[in-house]
């Protein structure tokens, strides 16, 4: 009878959670729930350990659905438009294990300090292919037991000093960060991630990275710094010597070392950063542009030594001028006043004139008739003495 009794109960509570499910649940039983294309999370039985509800048209979580589930220790709403998260949407999930929020429309903005702080026994975070812009430590705060932090797929741009600091996460083991538009780490980025076992930066932007920035992970064990935008000048030595040292160690694995390729053309002379030393390194573009800049100084320097020689060359054509004036002076002198006296006199009044000169526009007209009337002198000397022997015949 008691067994009878029980295969009703049974029955019944099978039947109820069927009638909670909707027709899109591939899966509706006691403990699991697996839905696809919905449009809002439904109400599974209180006895429903995990709840996955994917490749649907979701846009925000809330309390209300999720209030009730306590047992929870799985939850996944992958792929779906999530753009909202309340703050108290998880409140009640305190034994939740594995979160699953990738491939939705999460910003940056969305997520608050509270979003996650109620999951306290949480050891998956998947937050990958999102829109997030940025990394903040608040957001793990009281998650001491997360193992896996998947960041992967996003749009970030910096890791800052101290971006992890204010975060608890000093279980956390695995990072992924891969494939996201990183290009610049601070040298305390992963300070507060003393126990991180695997670092994924694969597929980033940076062109250099401070090997300070890694020293904070000593039990680092996996690295991925493949396929990012590795400028190979000198700047990269020292991130080079410190990867050469740890591939070295035990136990330390360096993934797709020979894929680290220089993208930068400033040194033909590596194709990877690990074959940067000191002897093949060229210095950063910035110190071409100091030598450019100095080319352009002894331009200028040139600019007014050659400016210099046009004002000494045009100041000497001035002279020259005036020579031809006081030349042809000189001749009309000695035509009208033949004597010794006077053609001494002469011989002193061009150096007189010469020693005053005042190169001005009416002294150069002057300059430039006298010039005029010089060339044409020969031939009035010739017409006077045709003149005069015409008279003498």
């Amino acid at each position: 009878m008691r067994s009878i009794i029980l295969m009703l109960m049974l029955s019944i509570t099978h039947t109820q959670s069927l009638s909670i499910c909707s027709a899109s649940c591939v899966v509706c039983s006691g403990d699991a729930v697996i839905c696809h294309k919905l449009t809002n999370i439904i109400e599974a039985p209180v006895t429903t350990k995990a709840l996955m509800l994917t490749d649907g048209f979701i846009v925000s979580v809330d309390h209300h659905f999720l209030s009730n589930m306590s047992n929870m220790t799985v939850l996944s709403l992958s792929h779906n438009a999530i753009t909202t998260i309340t703050q108290d949407a998880f409140q009640n999930l305190t034994v939740l294990r594995t979160l699953l929020l990738d491939h939705n429309q999460l910003s940056s903005q969305a997520l608050a300090g509270t979003t996650f702080s109620w999951l306290i026994r949480l050891e998956i975070l998947q937050l990958g292919n999102n829109v997030l812009g940025e990394v903040n430590g608040s957001w793990f705060h009281a998650m001491g037991a997360l193992r896996t932090l998947q960041l992967e797929g996003n749009r970030i741009t910096r890791l800052d000093n101290g971006t992890f600091a204010s975060a608890d996460l000093q279980g956390l083991e695995t990072l992924d960060l891969s494939n996201n538009l990183i290009t610049y780490l601070g040298k305390d980025c992963f300070r507060g991630l003393m126990g991180l076992r695997s670092l994924d930066l694969s597929k980033n932007q940076l062109q250099s990275a401070p090997p300070e920035a890694f020293l904070y992970l000593t039990w680092l064990s996996n690295l991925n710094l493949e396929l990012n935008m590795w400028n190979c000048t000198c700047e990269l030595k020292d991130l080079a010597s410190f990867l050469t040292s740890y591939m070295e160690t035990p136990d330390k694995v360096l993934f797709n070392r020979q894929r680290m390729t220089c993208v930068s053309v400033d040194n033909p002379a590596v194709t990877t950063v690990l074959e940067l030393t000191e002897t093949n390194c060229v210095s950063p573009n910035k110190n071409i542009t100091v030598i450019v800049q100095a080319k352009n100084s002894i331009s200028t320097q040139r600019y007014a030594r050659d400016l210099a020689l046009a004002s000494v060359f045009f100041f000497s054509g001035g002279i020259g001028l005036a020579l031809s004036v006081v030349y042809m002076v000189y001749l009309k002198a000695r035509r009208d006043k033949p004597g010794a006296e006077e053609l001494e006199k002469g011989r002193t009044t061009p150096t007189q004139m010469i020693t005053h000169w005042d190169f001005n526009q009416d002294n150069l007209q002057m300059a430039q008739t006298g010039l005029e009337t010089k060339l044409t002198l020969p031939n009035s000397n010739r017409q006077i003495k045709d003149v005069r022997s015409h008279r003498l015949g």
